[in-house]
């Protein structure tokens, strides 16, 4: 696959990141950490003014309908100005499930409004026991009158404070994927939420579903089958989570450029040290990497395909080699790097949040023996004379 970035993508990427670095200084970004919905509801508008969050939807609910790698584009941009968003809540998971499974009515409703910046929607998929498969999956969509209750527990739901709905994942069957999909009003009868303290500073909510009514028209795809739409979800989130900790990695990678160059000991600059020298070339190698891997991935997803083996590498490889590039950078720094204060700090927490979204490096390492075992050809090259490529 050719992942090599044309002009207009290249434009994008330095546009947004010019309009990320600018839009929020780091002391109203550690301001927003404090806040009940945890970004800066101005900025969103104006990132939606620009297109980004219709940007993969069709022109038809007011996007432009670009591809899965030019969202990466900006998600990475803002992953490297540390700009807190609804994007991911928003248009990577609810709004692009809407587009995957959601009734005309429902995308007619929700989709131009995310896209103009007028709505906030969110997703509640993981419960207290943390796994991603579906047989962990406890809370319970069960028929009442002419709609729907649901009954459970869901924990790091994103956004959901500044949310008008919540699409919940509930089990409606016996099977181990009778899944159901279904929109909760935020301010529907039963349902309570209550903030989480999170590593990275994002706003992430528990919400406890208790006899919460919604109405017949409210599920969102066929019932009973949600899974796949669920599934496609984490590859998507993992592919972007991707991208986002490349752009940490290269926020931390110039940041340690830059000091390396003026930081002066033994009269001189301590980038003139070889062992400084070293580090800074590894950390590039991972960087590079990394942004191609998740470049891979972004645009396997949205080309339709399969995208599971593309995502899996990358999140695996990201998850580790980019909250690692945020240790060497410490290292390189000495103490300033532990002052919040400095921003270092800030993308250390940010990597280490980022690496455990939609799955860690250990979940997505299975993912791909699993793979390996169901069809090891889906890892050699077109040729047979070519060897096997370890991308992790």
């Amino acid at each position: 696959m050719d992942i090599t970035i044309d002009d207009d993508q290249r434009l994008l990427r330095d546009t947004a990141l010019a309009f990320a670095q600018k839009a929020l200084t780091p002391a109203r970004i550690r301001e927003l950490e404090t806040t009940e919905h945890g970004f800066d509801a101005k900025v969103w508008r104006q990132m939606a003014e620009m297109g980004w969050a219709g940007a993969v939807f069709p022109e038809e609910y007011g996007g432009s309908g670009a591809g899965l790698l030019e969202l990466a584009l900006i998600v990475e941009a803002l992953g490297q100005a540390a700009v807190p968003s609804p994007i991911y809540s928003t248009v990577v998971e609810a709004g692009l499930l809407l587009l995957d499974a959601g009734s005309p009515a429902q995308r007619e409703n929700y989709l131009p409004r995310i896209a103009a910046g007028d709505a906030i929607m969110t997703t509640a998929i993981t419960e207290p026991g943390g796994g991603l498969a579906p047989g962990e999956i406890r809370t319970n969509i069960t028929p009442a009158g002419n709609g729907f209750t649901v009954n459970g527990t869901k924990l790091f739901v994103r956004d959901a404070g500044a949310a008008e709905g919540i699409i919940c994942l509930g089990r409606s069957g016996k099977g181990e994927t009778d899944l159901t999909l279904v929109i909760v009003p935020r301010d529907a009868p039963g349902l309570k939420l209550r903030r989480l303290q999170a590593a990275g500073g994002e706003s992430l909510w528990e919400a406890i579903f208790d006899n919460a009514t919604v109405d017949a028209d409210a599920i969102v795809g066929e019932p009973g089958g949600a899974w796949p739409h669920v599934a496609r979800l984490h590859l998507r989130g993992a592919a972007l989570k991707s991208a986002e900790l490349v752009g940490i990695g290269q926020a931390s990678l110039d940041l340690t450029l830059s000091y390396s160059k003026t930081r002066i000991q033994f009269e001189r600059p301590i980038g003139s040290f070889q062992g400084v020298q070293h580090h800074c070339a590894e950390m590039y190698r991972d960087l590079e990497v990394s942004r191609l891997l998740a470049w891979q991935a972004a645009a396997s997803l949205g080309e339709g395909l399969a995208g599971d083996r593309e995502t899996a590498m990358a999140k695996a490889k990201t998850s580790e080699a980019m909250p690692a590039l945020t240790r060497t950078a410490h290292q390189i720094h000495g103490a300033i790097a532990y002052y919040r204060d400095y921003p270092l700090e800030l993308y250390y927490h940010r990597a280490i949040a980022a690496q455990a979204a939609y799955g860690d490096a250990g979940h997505h390492r299975r993912a791909l023996a699993r793979l390996l075992r169901e069809d090891l050809g889906r890892f050699r090259g077109d040729s047979p004379h070519d060897l096997p490529v370890h991308y992790v």
